[in-house]
């Protein structure tokens, strides 16, 4: 099927979308043309759509743990790849292959856990730097704000960037502080 100039693109089967939507609910998948293109489009390339990254077959918004472990479940039953990203947008978070469901890890906000006295938060993948820090900071704490900014993502930039920042020389880089990752 083609989209226009520039693009191609794969559809998902049906099959595979209801386990995907069995996998997170139905309100949080979605194969729908604009919202697939919205997820296509990065801001790094954005003055030729033929520039834009490939459109991914479904975007599924997984609220826990367990939701993604199924979704790696059903892309691997259906034979689709998957890529996940969280608060951060570029040419490296699309996906770069065919038949991609799109992983957006928005409703995965939360702060777990501060242990003010080992000095560790445990976080999902959506949580800002702003917001870790607002928390540490009500406890007397303070955390490493990569060079991108506070509204990114201080654990995607430890397992997935390059984590570097004004307060690296004081507090390591993000790499550096990561403890573990699930």
């Amino acid at each position: 099927m083609s989209a226009g100039k520039g693009f191609e693109w794969n559809e998902i089967s049906d099959e595979a979308y209801g386990d995907l939507e069995q996998a997170v609910g139905p309100e949080n998948v979605s194969r729908e043309p604009a919202v697939l293109d919205g997820y296509a489009w990065q801001p790094t390339v954005n003055d030729d759509p033929a520039k834009w990254v490939k459109r991914p077959v479904a975007v599924v918004l997984p609220g826990s743990v367990e939701e993604v472990q199924e979704v790696v479940r059903v892309c691997n039953r259906h034979g689709l790849k998957f890529k996940a990203f969280s608060t951060g947008w570029g040419v490296y978070s699309g996906p770069t292959y065919d038949n991609v469901v799109q992983v957006d890890l928005r409703r995965m906000d939360r702060i777990i856990e501060i242990d003010e006295k080992n000095m560790f938060a445990i976080i999902e993948p959506y949580v800002c730097g702003a917001q870790l820090q607002a928390e540490a900071m009500k406890r007397g704490l303070n955390t490493h704000i990569i060079g991108a900014g506070p509204a990114c993502s201080p654990l995607a930039s430890a397992t997935s960037g390059w984590g570097v920042g004004w307060d690296g020389i004081y507090m390591s880089y993000g790499h550096r502080n990561l403890l573990g990752a699930e």
